[in-house]
């Protein structure tokens, strides 16, 4: 399917929050769902990445994505704004985040636990508290590369700007792919690329910069998740190092941990089969 049958197929849709501000999404309906289910994406903040899961996943399951819309500042707000947006379509969900999408899960769990059924995180990390020194200056530093990327997005045009994303991503997250997968990752980079626009990218990393505000996190945020927690870590993904990926165990409840998955830290869009497989059989699994 490409984007453009996609956007034809899944129309956005938007609504009005209590606050006055709209909210804009993708919704699928399915007429017998074994689950709804929130596609929260990456760092790029752009939710038509995951297109093509949106249309495997709807094959079992209700499906909603969205952006992480510039209207709302911070992970706070928009977390807000989400748990209103599932009020008014009556849906309890399993937040599926990949990278930035699962520290956006875990903010939306803790703030909003009466609108989440449970959450699959993929190569990811957790906000904990007591995540360790390794882990924390291990994010520090992300963060600190973010606030390097701002003062860059502010001298360098952004077509220029763009290329470099791209380059980062074609280098650094594709090594050792097969030549079909990087033809794959190069046309959703592209595709994306050609939807990002500058406010957008401002907005997205003072978004993931903010996700420092919400450190602290204990594992009685996640009690109520029992065995509802599918940790996607692959191996071979060095986004985040393993003290990083072992706070993010820690912290939940009897999780599933499943690190076979591999293609780094885009595994999941690279091997979209057994990924799709491996959410969709632990949710059924725990719905039946």
């Amino acid at each position: 399917m490409s984007l453009e049958n996609f956007y034809q197929k899944y129309p956005q849709q938007t609504t009005e929050l209590s606050t006055g501000r709209s909210f804009t999404y993708r919704y699928y309906k399915n007429p017998k769902p074994k689950a709804t289910i929130v596609l929260l994406t990456g760092g790029i903040g752009l939710s038509d990445l995951f297109y093509l899961h949106f249309e495997r996943f709807a094959e079992k399951f209700s499906v909603l994505t969205f952006d992480y819309q510039i209207q709302f500042k911070d992970n706070r707000e928009f977390a807000q704004a989400v748990a209103e947006l599932l009020q008014i379509l009556k849906e309890k969900v399993w937040l599926v985040g990949q990278s930035l999408g699962g520290i956006v899960a875990q903010i939306i769990a803790v703030n909003h636990p009466e609108n989440i059924e449970g959450m699959v995180l993929s190569n990811t990390c957790s906000l904990a508290k007591d995540m360790g020194e390794d882990a924390r200056l291990h994010l520090m530093n992300i963060i600190k590369s973010q606030q390097k990327a701002k003062k860059l997005l502010s001298v360098v045009p952004f077509t220029l700007y763009k290329k470099l994303i791209k380059w980062a991503v074609m280098k650094k997250k594709t090594e050792g792919f097969l030549q079909e997968e990087k033809l794959l990752m190069e046309n959703l980079c592209n595709a994306m690329l050609r939807l990002l626009t500058k406010p957008y990218e401002y907005h997205m990393i003072d978004f993931l910069i903010d996700a420092q505000n919400h450190f602290g996190m204990t594992a009685e945020n996640f009690q109520l998740w029992d065995d509802k927690v599918l940790l996607i870590l692959s191996e071979d993904d060095n986004t985040f190092n393993q003290p990083c990926k072992d706070s993010l165990v820690r912290i939940m409840t009897n999780p599933t941990v499943v690190t076979d998955i591999t293609g780094g830290h885009l595994a999941l869009l690279v091997k979209l089969d057994k990924y799709a497989d491996t959410v969709c059989d632990y949710i059924v699994a725990r719905t039946e």
